[in-house]
């Protein structure tokens, strides 16, 4: 079982709102490329790397006029790929979905979302102590990670959780301190949120 990951910058920007590719020679989002050279360029890595299974960070938006896992498919049959099956789990609203696309005569795969009295779903809330003041803070997901079950040919199970993490750069701050107060509050985020 091969399995892999790979993180699309800008692959949002080359499907319209309803997940049509555009396959063109205008601008992509990367600098001084354009669509369709990002189109293949990316049909190129997911051939060369042969994987069975593809975890997608910054995969295709899902929203009321456009699915994600339609849009890979669309594009994987654009160019023939193997892995030609696509699946997420929960959905944001980053514009940066976390997608898994995979070969389906080689594998299944099913979205197995898990939780516990200690720690819930990664869509909905939890609390955990940011600021160290002994309270309870609430902490979601801006990308609630996927969890899932994959199974190969042979009968083989693996679970995978595909995560896709930020640097929490401080966006917004006008000032050193500034900068100081928002980065720790993001890295206590992330650390919460890795937890």
């Amino acid at each position: 079982m091969r399995l892999g990951t790979y993180n699309i910058e800008w692959f949002n920007a080359l499907f319209d709102g309803s997940g049509k590719l555009w396959n063109d020679d205008e601008w992509s989002a990367r600098f001084n490329v354009t669509r369709a050279a990002q189109s293949q360029a990316i049909a190129e890595v997911v051939t060369h790397l042969g994987c069975d299974g593809l975890l997608i960070v910054e995969a295709p938006d899902h929203r009321e006029t456009q699915s994600t896992a339609v849009a890979l498919e669309r594009f994987a049959d654009i160019y023939g790929l193997c892995t030609n099956k696509a699946l997420i789990g929960f959905s944001n609203d980053t514009q940066q979905e976390i997608a898994f696309l995979y070969d389906p005569l080689v594998l299944s795969v099913r979205h197995v979302p898990h939780s516990s009295d200690a720690a819930p779903r990664f869509d909905q809330e939890f609390e955990t102590d940011l600021d160290i003041d002994g309270q309870g803070d609430p902490v979601v997901f801006s990308k609630p990670p996927l969890e899932i079950e994959v199974t190969h040919v042979s009968g083989r199970v693996v679970h995978i959780i595909g995560v896709h993490m930020k640097s929490k750069a401080p966006h917004g701050a006008k000032s050193r301190e500034e900068v100081i107060r928002i980065s720790i509050a993001n890295r206590r985020k992330q650390l919460a949120q890795a937890v």
